[in-house]
C-alpha cells in the first residue's frame, strides 16, 4: 500500500512503545491481573482503562474440530493411533501424513502453560495501550471499547511417521479483536506461527524454557501488528483546515479524479469521520466511470500514461468534494474477481480547498498500492499524506447517498412551459414559464443540480426545429459548462413511438421520465 504517511512520527512512536515491552513479555505474571491499576493521562483528567477494556480467553466464534486452547495441548504419535483401528500407518498418503487431523487431536492439556493469548499478549497489551495514551492523551475515546484476545491454537503436534523421538512443531493462533461498546466488531487481527520444531525432550527441558521463550517471541510479533494498527484504532483527532479566511463560510470545494479498472472498486466517503460517519459515498467502478462528470482537473502523468495504454479504455471519474472537510479513499477487489490484498487499503485526509486530487488503485508485482495524490496547477504531483483510516466512530450521522451518478432531472419542453422533475425523487415537479422572466429560477434549479457530482440532465425537446428563451438559455448553459451536467437531448418524436402513443401525440412528464430513466448512464455525454 502505497499510502504516504509521516515516517518519523511513525517510527519514533513504534521505538517509545516497543522498547520497555520486550523487559515486559519477560517479566510478565502468570496471569493477568483481575482488576488493572488506573493509568492516569499526562493530564490527569481520565483514566484510559475507563474507556478501553483489555480482556482474555478462549476464541469461541469459530466452529471447531477441538476446544479453543486455553493452555499448551501435546498431540503424540500414541494419540495418532487412536483415529483408525488399524493404526497409525493409516493416517498417510504415501509419504505425507494428515497432519490436518493429527493437528486438532485432543492430545494431553499441561494446565501450567497458558497461550500467550491468554496471559503474556494481554499484559504487554496494557503497557503498549498505557503508553500509546501517555504519548497521545488526546486519543483516548469518548465511547467504550474492548481488546479482546482470543486464544485458539496453542499445541504441540508430533511429525513425520515414527515414534523415536519424532520432532514436535509448536502450532498458535489467536486474534485480537476490537469491539464497539454494543459488542460488534470494529477490527481484529489475526496471528499464526507455526515453524518452530524441536524433539519434546527440548520443548519440556527447563520447566519449558524453550516453549516460553517462542511464547515471548510470538507475543512481540503479534504486538507490533497492534502496534501498526493502534493509531487507527485509537485515532487522534484530525487536524482541522483553517477555514476563517473565506469570508460568510464560503468554503471552495476540492477536485478529485478517480481513476476505475475491471473487477476493482474505489470508494470514496466524503465530509468522513471514519467509514461508518459520513456525507455521502461514492463507489467509483469500471462500469460506471468514462468520459463524463469530469471537472477539468489538470493532466498528470498518471493520465497520459492511461491514455497512452493499448487495447484499454481509459475509465476514470471526478467529483467535486467539501473543501476543508476529511475525505476516505478505500480500494478492494470486487468479491467476485476471485482476487483480493492483503491488509486493508484506506486512507483519510483533509482535503484543501480549492485543492485538485488523483487515486489510483494499482496493482503491480503482486502487490496492491492505493495512490493518493495531490494534483497542481501544472499536472505535476505530491503524494498526499494520508493516516490510516478510524476504525470506531465517535460520530453517528446518517450518509446522505450511497449510489454515485444516479441523480438525474428530466426537463420536458411543451409550448410555453418548462416542468422539471427530479428522477429520483417523489417530490412534485417545478413548472416555469418558458419566456425570459423565469430565468432566474431555471439558473437556480442548474446551479444545485450542479452542486451534487455526476447529476445528469435528460431534456426533451417538441423537435429539432425549437427555439424559445429557456431552451436557449439551458442550452447556451450546457455548452459553456459541459462537463458540470452530462446531458442528453431527445425530441418528442424519439420518445412517444416507445409508449405506443399516437404520432404526434403530446409528451406528458411521466412519459418522459419513463423513457428517461431507461437510457444508459453512458449515453449521456459532455457537449
Amino acid at each position: 500500500m502505497a499510502l504516504r504517511r509521516p515516517s518519523t512520527r511513525s517510527s519514533l512512536l513504534a521505538a517509545v512503545l516497543l522498547a520497555p515491552l520486550a523487559a515486559t513479555a519477560a517479566t510478565a505474571p502468570a496471569a493477568p491481573p483481575s482488576t488493572p491499576a488506573p493509568a492516569l493521562l499526562t493530564d490527569g483528567s481520565a483514566v484510559w482503562t475507563d474507556r478501553v477494556q483489555i480482556l482474555s480467553g478462549p476464541d469461541s466464534a469459530l466452529k471447531r474440530l477441538h476446544a479453543p486452547d486455553v493452555a499448551l495441548r501435546i498431540v503424540t504419535p500414541d494419540d495418532s493411533e487412536a483415529l483408525t483401528p488399524k493404526g497409525l500407518a493409516l493416517l498417510f498418503s504415501g509419504n505425507e501424513p494428515d497432519y490436518f487431523r493429527r493437528n486438532h487431536l485432543a492430545g494431553s492439556i499441561v494446565e501450567g502453560q497458558a497461550s500467550p493469548a491468554i496471559t503474556l499478549m494481554p499484559n504487554v497489551a496494557k503497557a503498549l495501550v498505557g503508553g500509546y495514551f501517555r504519548y497521545a492523551p488526546d486519543a483516548v475515546p469518548k465511547q467504550a471499547s474492548t481488546l479482546r484476545f482470543s486464544a485458539d491454537t496453542w499445541a504441540l503436534v508430533h511429525q513425520g511417521n515414527t515414534r523415536k523421538d519424532p520432532l514436535y512443531r509448536l502450532n498458535h493462533s489467536s486474534t485480537i479483536q476490537q469491539r464497539r461498546a454494543d459488542g460488534s466488531l470494529a477490527e481484529i487481527i489475526s496471528c499464526n506461527d507455526s515453524d518452530d520444531r524441536a524433539t519434546l525432550g527440548a520443548w519440556q527441558a527447563d520447566d519449558y524454557a524453550r516453549l516460553k521463550s517462542a511464547a515471548q517471541k510470538i507475543t512481540m510479533k503479534c504486538i507490533d501488528k497492534l502496534i501498526k494498527r493502534i493509531p487507527a484504532m485509537y485515532p487522534r483527532p484530525l487536524a482541522a483546515e483553517d477555514l476563517s479566511a473565506y469570508a460568510g463560510g464560503a468554503v471552495p470545494p476540492a477536485r478529485v479524479r478517480v481513476f476505475a479498472d475491471f473487477g476493482r472498486t474505489t470508494t470514496l466517503f466524503t465530509d468522513a469521520s471514519c467509514r461508518t460517519d459520513y456525507r455521502d459515498r461514492i463507489d467509483v467502478k469500471y462500469n460506471n466511470a468514462g468520459d463524463k462528470g469530469l471537472l477539468g482537473i489538470p493532466s498528470t502523468e498518471a493520465l497520459r500514461s492511461k491514455e497512452n495504454q493499448r487495447f484499454s479504455t481509459l475509465s476514470y471519474q471526478e467529483y467535486e468534494v467539501p473543501g476543508g472537510k476529511p475525505l476516505i479513499f478505500e480500494a478492494a477487489f470486487d468479491p467476485k474477481s476471485g482476487l483480493y490484498c492483503k491488509g486493508t487499503l484506506s486512507g483519510q485526509f483533509v482535503a484543501k480547498p480549492g485543492q485538485d486530487y488523483e487515486v489510483e488503485f494499482e496493482v503491480a508485482d503482486k502487490m496492491c498500492r492505493l495512490h493518493i495524490r495531490q494534483v497542481h496547477t501544472d499536472g505535476s504531483v505530491t503524494p498526499q499524506q494520508a493516516r490510516p483510516t478510524p476504525t470506531i466512530c465517535e460520530g453517528n450521522r446518517a450518509p446522505v447517498r450511497i449510489e454515485p451518478r444516479q441523480d438525474m432531472q428530466v426537463l420536458l419542453f411543451t409550448p410555453g412551459k418548462l416542468q422539471i422533475q427530479d428522477a429520483t425523487q417523489n417530490s412534485a415537479p417545478q413548472q416555469l414559464s418558458d419566456d425570459g422572466s423565469a430565468n432566474a429560477a431555471l439558473q437556480q434549479v442548474l446551479q444545485q443540480a450542479s452542486s451534487t457530482p455526476g447529476t445528469r440532465l435528460c431534456i426533451v425537446t417538441p423537435g429539432s426545429t425549437y427555439s424559445s428563451p429557456m431552451r436557449d438559455a439551458l442550452w447556451n448553459w450546457v455548452l459553456e459548462s459541459p462537463q458540470a451536467l452530462p446531458s442528453l437531448w431527445l425530441e418528442a418524436a424519439a420518445v412517444t413511438p416507445s409508449h405506443s402513443a399516437a404520432a404526434g401525440a403530446q409528451v406528458d412528464l411521466a412519459t418522459a421520465m419513463t423513457h428517461c430513466k431507461a437510457i444508459p448512464i453512458k449515453e449521456f455525454a459532455a457537449y
